[in-house]
């Protein structure tokens, strides 16, 4: 058994590195991704699940092969969050990146291959180890400690017909070639967007927060990558990437507003667009806030406010209202084909 002991102010310093990083999130513990001490008693009588986002877990990863990271920044990010988690006996999942990797196929290992590497650097590699790498007192696990491939699972995590993640792959399109328009104001391409989303999906705040955020060119906040490309390839991986990032978020919120009192559903990233996003959409009903600042001016809260009294709420005519799954995602799917065909005929 691997157990974890702090010395002097480390204890201290592992809690600040960890808020001042803001890697993880919970609407009640840590809707700005900090833990006051109170916060962090209180998850002590919880069952803790942490759901990682793909740029967590894939250092975890390399760590687990190589015994360290070719950034030694990111090797002491990553070595510290994992003594965070352990620290709150929190229960880990890589499970949604295990999906992106398999069904985007673009990456060099599969996902079983993949998932137990992630498995090996939590549960076999020594807690002493990776406070080490934390604290840079070593550089390196010990390779005795690394993971030694063993033959592979022939097995597939594919989402290719996930009704959720195809949603968020539609919304990005809207998104892009909106972006791509030339002939609309941001705050005109933000109410389209808007107008169009309510009619046509089901409703996530994330997913309004992210178009506010681009379409009020909020610093720092990227867009879907290649959105104005003339590659073809280029755009659709964007659209792609991008849906991935808010089926993460997407995913654990239906988690966390299913939770039970003894339960705790977190999600933990380091990707700055998402942290963005999480930060204006907790605590639960702050992404009406976080639309009213994106847009400025008297005429645009009123027009916002006049879509969403017409299109949201109880004057809302929901799409797939009682639809069989299959239905519903044919219907996203169309979606999808009709919105790269228009997309593609913009290139010159």
């Amino acid at each position: 058994m691997s157990i974890l002991l702090f010395e002097d102010d480390e204890l201290d310093i592992m809690i600040d590195t960890i808020n001042m990083l803001q890697m993880c999130y919970h609407p009640n513990y840590a809707p700005n991704g900090k833990f006051t001490s109170r916060n962090i008693f209180e998850l002590t009588s919880k069952e803790i699940t942490v759901i990682l986002d793909k740029n967590l877990v894939s250092p975890i990863c390399e760590i687990a092969r190589t015994g360290k990271t070719k950034d030694l920044l990111r090797l002491q990010k990553t070595a510290m969050f994992v003594i965070w988690l352990k620290y709150i006996n929190a229960r880990v999942s890589c499970g949604i990146g295990l999906l992106e990797n398999d069904t985007s196929g673009l990456c060099s290992v599969s996902g079983e291959e993949e998932r137990k590497l992630f498995l090996h650097g939590m549960d076999n590699i020594p807690d002493v180890f990776w406070k080490g790498l934390a604290f840079g007192y070593i550089e390196c696990i010990p390779p005795q400690f690394t993971y030694k491939a063993l033959a592979i699972d022939e097995k597939t995590y594919d989402y290719t017909d996930n009704f959720l993640f195809l949603s968020n792959e539609a919304a990005m399109i809207k998104i892009v070639q909106l972006i791509r328009t030339a002939d609309l104001s941001r705050f005109n391409k933000f109410l389209t967007f808007l107008k169009w989303y309510a009619d046509n999906l089901d409703i996530a705040e994330s997913v309004i927060v992210y178009a506010a955020m681009i379409f009020s060119n909020v610093p720092n906040i990227a867009m879907p990558k290649g959105a104005k490309s003339q590659n073809y390839d280029k755009i659709t991986y964007g659209i792609k990437n991008q849906a991935w990032d808010l089926t993460y978020i997407t995913t654990w919120s239906m988690m966390y507003y299913n939770e039970t009192d003894n339960q705790c559903f977190m999600f933990a990233t380091d990707d700055i667009t998402q942290k963005f996003i999480l930060a204006n959409i907790l605590p639960q009903g702050e992404w009406i806030n976080a639309v009213a600042s994106a847009f400025k001016t008297k005429t645009e809260h009123q027009e916002i406010e006049k879509l969403l009294n017409d299109n949201f709420g109880k004057n809302r005519i929901r799409p797939f209202i009682n639809m069989p799954d299959v239905a519903k995602i044919q219907i996203v799917r169309n979606l999808i084909c009709n919105g790269y065909k228009e997309i593609k005929d913009t290139i010159l």
